[in-house]
This record gives C-alpha cells, structure tokens and sequence, in this order.
C-alpha cells in the first residue's frame, strides 16, 4: 500500500531525493536524481563536497535503501569479477560490501548534511506459546531491510519510524509515525522526550523534534545546529574515452611529480579492491575506471 513515503521527505527544507527506485512520480517541484548504478551514487556523493552544493541542499533522502543496499552487493561483486556475493570464500564480500554502505552514508553526515532513509514496513508473523495448551498468533512490525542492513542503519540515524495507519469511527483514514519500540514494533531514537506517536507530515515531526531538543535544552543540554548540496549526472562513457582522459592526466601529473604515479595506483587499488594497473582495467568496469579518472581529476 502506497504510504506516502517520498511525500514526506520532499516536504523536508531543501531536499535532493536520490530515486534508487521510481516512487517520486506526481510530486511538484521535487529535485530528484535517478541512481542506475553504485557509481552514480558515488559521483553524486563527489558532488556533494563542492562547497556550492551546500546552498543548493540541506538534506539527502535515498529512496528506498533496499534498493541502495542491492546496488551496493552488485558494485561490490562487480569489483570483484564474481557474479554473487558469496562465491569469494570466508565473507570477504559480505565484509567490504558492508563496510562501503556504511562509509557512503557516513561520508553524507560527516558533510553536515541531514539524511532521510526510506524502506517499505514487513510484517512478520510470529506463533507464541502463551500457555501449555494455547497459541497466539503475533504481528511483529519493523523496517523491511536485510539483516546486516539494518544494524548498519540504526547505528547511524537519531531516529526510527514506522509509519502506521489508523481510521477513526466515520471511517477516515489518518497517517502516524511511530518513535518508539513496542514489543510488537520496531522504531526508536535518540530524543529522550520525543513524542511516541507524531502525524504523518515532515512538518508536524520536525516541530515535533524541536520540542524535544528544547526540553533537552532546559535541562541543560548544549545543542550545536548546523545545517546543510547539487548534483550533475554523469553519462556513461565508452571504455576508450575513458582510457584517454586518464593517459592524458596521468602524462601530465607524472610530468608535474613523479610520486604522482604511485598515488594514483594507490587510489585505483582502493577503489578496485585489490593492486591492479591502468592497462589492466577492461569493458565492464567503466563505472570503477571513472572513479579512479575522477580522483585524478582532482590531483590536477
């Protein structure tokens, strides 16, 4: 059932929605990227240092992270030259997969930005034993993402909410976000007096957060808020035209210092995963030759 989800974060002050799955249609005025690929999401996230992405945006919303942690698994095979995750032996994948979802998303609140992470809800269902001779069937809510996903997620964010929907005695419909655990419910967050149920609406949870950081205020609390970025998507470009771009740049930061070369194999290793050579980069992994292009741009 459509929620409303990417309603919401759009309503939030000066949003960029990265679309990992087409749920933005009929929003008005919304400024939205689509994410294809792993990669668009990192050139988006190179963008995001410019110090003029700071005036254009002051939130990041990925919709929905299911999405984002697939393309994730897939940049990471992909680097790898395997077609699953688990065909490298002893987890290695599961690890360094694990570990760049959590450092692109780290990297958007390190640049101060506020970042709203959507997923559908799962309803899982639950036989409990209640006495000797009698069952009782129980409805467990919680986020629907995988299970490495989530404890990534809920180590990074102030809040998690569930969406919920309630319909009064004349049958109509309202909207609820839900903040705090329940044994049946997932959700939670930092803000000690947080109201446990809010109206469905950016503004009302905004406001609703407000409240709560003042009361923390009046009890003490020191509270630093800094707000805050524009991103051009990049077409992909055939191998060739990417192997002369980084010969070029490569002839004239060896020329400019010699210890550049060892720099930017260092670079091509951490963005492949493993030691490997300009020469050596081959069709189907334009998207990685980019990022390495992309990092000698910038030693230009």
């Amino acid at each position: 059932m459509k929620f409303g989800k990417s309603t919401f974060a759009v309503r939030g002050d000066k949003v960029l929605l990265l679309a990992f799955e087409k749920g933005y249609r009929n929003l008005p005025g919304a400024r939205v990227v689509d994410i294809k690929t792993w990669n668009d999401f990192k050139a988006v996230l190179r963008q995001l240092e410019n110090p003029e992405a700071h005036e254009l945006y002051h939130n990041i919303a990925i919709d929905t992270l299911p999405w984002a942690w697939d393309l994730c698994t897939k940049y990471i095979c992909s680097r790898a030259g395997v077609q699953n995750i688990a065909d490298v032996g002893y987890g290695k994948l599961y690890k360094e997969r694990d570990e760049e979802f959590k450092n692109c998303l780290r990297q958007i609140t390190m640049l101060s930005f506020g970042l709203i992470l959507l997923c559908h809800l799962k309803e899982k269902e639950v036989v409990e034993q209640i006495s000797d001779d009698k069952t009782k069937e129980i409805t467990y809510l919680l986020p629907d993402l995988d299970k490495r996903c989530l404890p990534i997620v809920n180590a990074l964010v102030d809040l998690i909410g569930i969406g919920i929907t309630e319909w009064d005695k004349d049958g109509k419909s309202h909207r609820y976000l839900l903040t705090r655990s329940t044994p049946t419910i997932t959700a939670g967050s930092r803000f000690r007096f947080l109201d446990s149920k809010i109206p469905f609406s950016f503004e009302e949870v905004e406001a609703a957060v407000g409240r709560a950081i003042e009361k923390e205020q009046e009890l003490g609390a020191e509270v630093i808020d800094e707000p805050v970025p524009a991103y051009k998507e990049e077409k992909g470009r055939p191998l060739d035209e990417i192997v002369a771009e980084a010969r070029d740049l490569w002839t004239k930061l060896v020329e400019k210092d010699p210890a550049n070369a060892a720099k930017i194999l260092r670079k091509a290793e951490i963005i492949f995963g493993r030691p490997i050579k300009l020469s050596e980069i081959v069709e189907g992994q334009e998207e990685f030759y980019e990022q390495v292009v992309a990092e000698m741009r910038a030693m230009m």
